[in-house]
Parts: C-alpha cells; sequence; structure tokens
C-alpha cells in the first residue's frame, strides 16, 4: 500500500509538470506567444518590437519604428551595439540602409526617411548566431537608446 502511495505521487508531480509545460508553450514561452513577444522605448521617439525567446538559426525580426521628429533632416542614423550585432546573422533589412558603417562598440545603418509625419519603419531580419542570452542596444544617432535582451535557445 505505502508503495502504491508513492506511485501515486510521482504520478501527479508529473501531471502538474506536464501541465505547467502545456500552459508555458500555449503563452509563448518555448515560442511566438504573449511571454515572448517583446515592445520597448517610447512611441514618440524609437520604439522596437521583438521576440524576447527566440531559436537558435531561426528566422525571427527586430522592428523598429523612429518618430519623424527625432529624425527632421531625413537621414536616419541607427546605432546597434556591436554585442548585439556580432550574435546575429541578418538576412535582410526592409528598406535597405543607404550605408553602413561600424563605429566604436556599434554598427550604424543609415537610411533615407521622407520628412512628414509618417513614423519610420525598419525591420531587421535575421537569425541568431548561436544560442544563449543576447543583450544589446539600439539607438538613433547615440541617443534614444533602448536595451532589448533575447534568449536563443538550441
Amino acid at each position: 500500500m505505502r508503495h502504491h502511495r508513492a506511485a501515486w505521487r510521482v504520478e501527479r508531480v508529473g501531471w502538474a509538470v506536464g501541465a505547467l509545460a502545456l500552459a508555458a508553450t500555449l503563452l509563448g514561452a518555448f515560442g511566438d506567444g504573449p511571454l515572448s513577444h517583446a515592445r520597448r522605448g517610447s512611441a514618440g521617439t524609437l520604439e522596437v518590437e521583438y521576440e524576447r525567446l527566440v531559436r537558435s538559426s531561426a528566422p525571427t525580426a527586430l522592428s523598429i519604428r523612429v518618430d519623424p521628429s527625432v529624425t527632421p533632416s531625413g537621414v536616419l542614423q541607427l546605432r546597434i551595439d556591436q554585442a548585439l550585432v556580432d550574435r546575429m546573422e541578418i538576412d535582410s533589412i526592409v528598406p535597405g540602409p543607404e550605408r553602413q558603417q561600424a563605429g566604436p562598440g556599434y554598427t550604424q545603418f543609415l537610411f533615407n526617411t521622407a520628412a512628414g509625419t509618417t513614423p519610420a519603419a525598419i525591420e531587421f531580419r535575421f537569425a541568431p548566431a548561436t544560442f544563449g542570452k543576447m543583450r544589446g542596444g539600439v539607438s538613433v544617432e547615440g541617443r534614444h537608446r533602448v536595451l532589448i535582451e533575447q534568449y536563443a535557445y538550441p
């Protein structure tokens, strides 16, 4: 009888762990979902959308919106920390930058933006090059820095 009770407890713990794993999966802990989706920054300046949890070598995106008041000259100088760029295999950038250059600790992408009231929208499509924590900042000309953190699992 004692053996049956112990087995019953182990079975209950197994059911609880399975239920928690299923709930975490449905909420996006292992991919697309509310736990995984993140939006950082301010709609009035710089806003970055990304997935917190991604698979290494699987395609994902970093969507950036920049308010026109931040770039009155019509030239957007977007900087991404080198620590983040080094862990990305960038597939495409939409729209494509006019120029790309390295700076001390960052890579700068220059875009021509139309003057007006519509925010500039840029999307980096990439795959994480390695697994583990990816952390870095996105900024406009070194101002309005937004820190993002992603975790790429194998």
